[in-house]
This record gives structure tokens, C-alpha cells and sequence, in this order.
């Protein structure tokens, strides 16, 4: 458990020289006095943990073919599995350990990724950072699970430089990343960002993003604006306007949030009306559907009683919405006695 408790700052794991960790043992290489890799101690544990696990489907299908996969193999399998049969971020980062360290094993980014993701379930966002770094510093290259379960969990900590960053090379946009380093007042930012020309080189990029990403692009969006960068923000809602992705509340709220602090409403002008159509119906459709589900339910008798009961309401509001008419205007000489002391005609 050594490697995956350094006390390091995201920082340091995000970018720049990789964190140290011990070098995978590899059965060729090894120095005649130190211990050859060995798979007893990573089997002995995958008994302990299936005595342990829930009999679900999944947990049975792995159970019944253990013995015959290889262990990096049963190490991812058992990861994806979660919970469900490691139990909780501890043993899976043991199970981890073993397999790297003792059996001299290299894992694949799913497994990294379903330990990030079993971390980032019980808040353990600096462990789940820390997995990053070691998987950079072991030489592998970290997959979409890996740097979206790694932006969670530097958002988390309110590292939303980091989230940049890693947004950056999530969406394969490493060429601009200098944009996302630049730090001081907004407008000597803006200035050095003109000079270099490094936002109109992101936007002149092709974006691989799909609409499978949109988690990832609304996580960019918030860091954006947690961070004043109004070009790469007016770009994350050009994005998500392409993939026609609808913006949730929290993008909203950072978009207000960024308005108020520079107090201009420049950061709202990258919103069309067609982005709060889309954020409208995206919150509506649930509830659609929910009622409509409701109503399915319904026996006959219980919908043709909804439907009479809809109608009478429809009703009783047209017919109070005609008996609160105005009542026609009478001329300017009809006044009350108690006002003038006389009669209209009186007077005549």
C-alpha cells in the first residue's frame, strides 16, 4: 500500500516529472538476490476475496474460470467487478499492489480505471490522482476512463487547473495546452494568449469529442469558469453546441457565477437561445416520461376518470377566466351619490 498513499499535490501529478514509484519486476533482469515473481500470493488473495464476494452473475461467471486466466487478466476482471467482489478501494488497491509487485504483472488502463472509479466512489480523490501518476510512471498511457475518473477527482479537490489540463489531453488537444498554464491578471492573460495565438489554435482544431463525452465537456466548461478563461469558455459552449448536448444547472450556475465576478455579461454572451431550449427540454422529457409511465399503470376506468377530471378543470379555468372579464366601462358622468351629493339625471 506504500505507492498509493505518497503525499504528493495533484499538481505534481498532473504535470511535470512523474511521481517515483518502485519499477514493475519483470522475471528477466532480476539480480540473483532478490525475489522472483511469484503468483501464489496474488492467488492466495483472489481465494480470500471469493470466500468474501456477493454471488451475483458476474461474480459466479468469474469464479467458475479463475484458475484458467492469466493474471493480469483475473486482476482486471476482478476490478471491473467492483465492489461486488473486492469489497472497497483498500483491497482492490492490495489486489493491485500484488499483482504488480509481487507477481510482476502489467495492468491494463481498464483495470486502473475500475480502481479510479471504486476511489472516487468513497471520496479517496488523492489516492485516485496518485493512480495516475503511477500508471504514467510505469510507462503506460492512461485511457478515457483513467483521465475523466482523474478530472472527477481534481474538481473534487478544487484543482481546476488540473481539470484543464486534463481535458486537454482527454480531448487530444495537447498541441494548446499552454493556454491552460497561463495564471495571473485576466487581461495581461488574455493579452499573452492573443500574442501566442493559442486559443484560436484550439478552436482551429477538428474536435474528436462525441456525445458520449459529455461529461467530460461540462466539467471543462466549469473549470473554465472557475478559472476566468472566457475564450476557452465561449469555446466548451461552441462544442457543446456542435454535439447538440444540453447544459445542466451547475454550468449555468459557473457561467453566472463567472458573470457576477467580473461583473460584465461578456461570459454570457457564448449562450444562444437554442442552448436553453435544449437545457428545457432536457429537464422536462424526464418528467414526461414519468408521468406518462404513471398514467400506463392505470387500469381503463382509473385513465377515463383522469381524462373527465383533466377536462373539468380545463373547464371550471375557461369559466373563470370568462366571470373575471372586466364589466363594460360606463361613462365619465356616472358617479356615486356618496361622491357628488347628486344624481346624473338630477343634474339634467
Amino acid at each position: 500500500m506504500s505507492l498509493l498513499f505518497l503525499t504528493l499535490t495533484a499538481t505534481t501529478l498532473l504535470r511535470g516529472p512523474p511521481m517515483r514509484v518502485r519499477d514493475v519486476r519483470m522475471a528477466v533482469g532480476l539480480g540473483p538476490d532478490e525475489p522472483q515473481p511469484s503468483a501464489a500470493p496474488l492467488y492466495s488473495m483472489m481465494n480470500r476475496l471469493i470466500r468474501k464476494a456477493d454471488r451475483t452473475p458476474s461474480v459466479r461467471a468469474l469464479t467458475s474460470r479463475w484458475l484458467t486466466m492469466a493474471p493480469e487478466e483475473l486482476v482486471e476482471n476482478a476490478l471491473i467487478l467492483g465492489r461486488s467482489f473486492v469489497g472497497d478501494f483498500e483491497q482492490g488497491a492490495e489486489l493491485l499492489d500484488i499483482a504488480e509487485e509481487q507477481t510482476g504483472v502489467a495492468l491494463s488502463p481498464r483495470a486502473y480505471g475500475a480502481l479510479m472509479r471504486l476511489g472516487a466512489a468513497e471520496a479517496r480523490h488523492a489516492e485516485v490522482l496518485a493512480l495516475l501518476g503511477r500508471m504514467r510512471a510505469s510507462g503506460g498511457e492512461p485511457g478515457p476512463t483513467m483521465l475523466l475518473s482523474a478530472m472527477h477527482a481534481a474538481a473534487e479537490i478544487g484543482d481546476w487547473g488540473g481539470v484543464s489540463r486534463l481535458f486537454a489531453e482527454y480531448a487530444g488537444t495537447d498541441d494548446a495546452v499552454e493556454a491552460l498554464e497561463l495564471i495571473g491578471d485576466p487581461e495581461v492573460v488574455r493579452e499573452m494568449e492573443a500574442e501566442l495565438g493559442l486559443t484560436q489554435a484550439a478552436a482551429a482544431q477538428p474536435s474528436k469529442l462525441t456525445v458520449a463525452d459529455a461529461e467530460a465537456l461540462r466539467l471543462a466548461l466549469h473549470a473554465h469558469c472557475a478559472r476566468g478563461n472566457k475564450a476557452m469558455v465561449a469555446l466548451s459552449l461552441k462544442r457543446a453546441r456542435e454535439l447538440n448536448l444540453a447544459l445542466d444547472g451547475q454550468s449555468y450556475m459557473h457561467l453566472f457565477n463567472l458573470a457576477r465576478g467580473r461583473k460584465s455579461a461578456e461570459p454570457l454572451s457564448g449562450l444562444r437561445p437554442a442552448d436553453l431550449v435544449r437545457s428545457l427540454s432536457d429537464w422536462a422529457d424526464p418528467l414526461l416520461f414519468t408521468a406518462q409511465a404513471r398514467v400506463s399503470r392505470l387500469t381503463r376506468a382509473d385513465r377515463e376518470l383522469f381524462t373527465y377530471a383533466l377536462c373539468g378543470v380545463g373547464c371550471v379555468a375557461l369559466l373563470c377566466a370568462l366571470l373575471s372579464g372586466d364589466a363594460p366601462a360606463e361613462g365619465p358622468a356616472a358617479f356615486s351619490n356618496t361622491l357628488t351629493g347628486f344624481d346624473m339625471l338630477d343634474a339634467l
